[in-house]
């Protein structure tokens, strides 16, 4: 038997305002999803290296979601090796100190790769293997802003100096021209590349080239934050524009004597049934 590359990985969920009602069903399948890639990895590579590949042909993962075509993608091939993976979990912290607290745990556990994701989150089951198989120290699946007008959460690190104080101080641009390209970088965008770490896997590594703080946040993104470090310690940085990630938005109503006599016009049957206790309130 050969020797083959064991891959230790830590699930992050920093989820620092506690599962999202809408999304946190999908955790679980998904989990689900990463029960079954470590237990084919092993399956897998229990054969001889010379029998793999017809042992691969019959080996197949299915999307968790059979709306999404994208099962091919999601399945494991003989070049991945064996998976292990942990899951670190923050849930009463700020957003900067959650992630700095799943990074402290990643590398407590002697992970080789951090992947995390937020709670407000969807996406296909493959997004974890499409992005490890980059190979990159740092690499995100392309977010938008949940709220409107609608984004990129896609940005230039821009120098300048502030207005106030006349100090350097960092700002940002979002990239609205996506590039046409399935991975992305800064010669991409012209500049140094800053994105929302909605999605995103990193090499541990990253974490001992850069001091801490990692993630911070003094009136900017923590996730921003630590791309201005990354690029600051020549640590490259990575975007996936081809995965459709999906991020809940935050749309708040309010309702009031108008809404309320709108909806009594538009639904009467409701209000009726309702008034003569046929449905529950």
């Amino acid at each position: 038997m050969d020797t083959l590359k064991t891959h230790k990985i830590t699930l992050g969920l920093p989820w620092y305002a506690g599962p999202d009602v809408d999304c946190y069903p999908y955790y679980f399948m998904f989990m689900n999803y990463f029960g079954r890639l470590k237990e084919r990895s092993i399956w897998y590579h229990a054969f001889e290296e010379n029998r793999r590949e017809a042992a691969y042909k019959e080996l197949k993962l299915p999307p968790l979601d059979a709306l999404i075509e994208d099962g091919d993608k999601a399945e494991l091939r003989p070049e991945d090796g064996l998976f292990h993976f942990d899951l670190a979990i923050e849930r009463m912290s700020l957003p900067g100190l959650a992630r700095e607290r799943i990074v402290d745990m990643a590398l407590a556990n002697g992970s080789e790769w951090l992947f995390w994701w937020d709670a407000d989150m969807l996406f296909p089951p493959s997004i974890f293997l499409r992005l490890f198989r980059h190979q990159k120290p740092v690499v995100n699946a392309l977010a938008f802003t949940s709220r409107d007008p609608v984004q990129p959460c896609l940005y230039r690190i821009k120098e300048g100096f502030d207005p106030m104080t006349h100090e350097p101080m960092f700002d940002s641009e979002t990239v609205f021209d996506i590039p046409d390209k399935p991975l992305i970088s800064d010669e991409d965008i012209d500049g140094r590349m800053a994105f929302g770490a909605g999605v995103c896997l990193y090499n541990m590594n990253v974490f001992r080239q850069i001091p801490k703080p990692w993630f911070n946040s003094t009136g900017c993104g923590e996730d921003w934050f630590f791309c201005v470090r990354a690029a600051r310690y020549g640590v490259p940085r990575y975007c996936d524009t081809s995965i459709p990630l999906r991020h809940k938005a935050f749309q708040p109503r309010f309702y009031d004597k108008l809404l309320y006599e709108q909806a009594r016009k538009e639904q009467p049957d409701v209000y009726k049934n309702l008034m003569e206790r046929k449905i529950a309130t």
